[in-house]
């Protein structure tokens, strides 16, 4: 349970603080819990953390919007000073799953057409 609070910790001080910083000490954070236990994957409050055979973190909403804002708080995804970041992009042939984060704590998926 501590590692998980760990885990869960290290996400929303990403969304809170939005530096490198934070986004390298999030997924350093995760890659360490799943790899401490041989998970490839790591069940959050609201994604899923996944690891690669190459050792990279992907991570997948639980929650799927078809609109353009936040549903948490309602911010525009594509506005240029957005509090909403791209956590993570599952890349298909006609499609894109981008994993998205907004500051006021929300993780959400959409589909992106390519």
């Amino acid at each position: 349970m501590e590692d998980r609070r760990c885990a869960e910790t290290a996400l929303t001080t990403f969304l809170t603080v939005q530096s490198s910083t934070a986004r390298s000490a999030m997924l350093a954070a995760l890659k360490g819990i799943l790899k401490k236990y041989r998970l490839s994957k790591l069940n959050l409050h609201n994604c899923t953390a996944e690891i690669n055979r190459s050792g990279c973190i992907a991570i997948k909403p639980k929650k799927f919007i078809t609109g353009s804002s936040c549903p948490g708080c309602n911010e525009n995804l594509y506005s240029a000073d957005s509090k909403v970041r791209i956590l993570s992009i599952c890349e298909g042939n006609t499609w894109d799953t981008v994993t998205y984060g907004c500051r006021c704590g929300e993780v959400f998926g959409k589909i992106e057409r390519t």
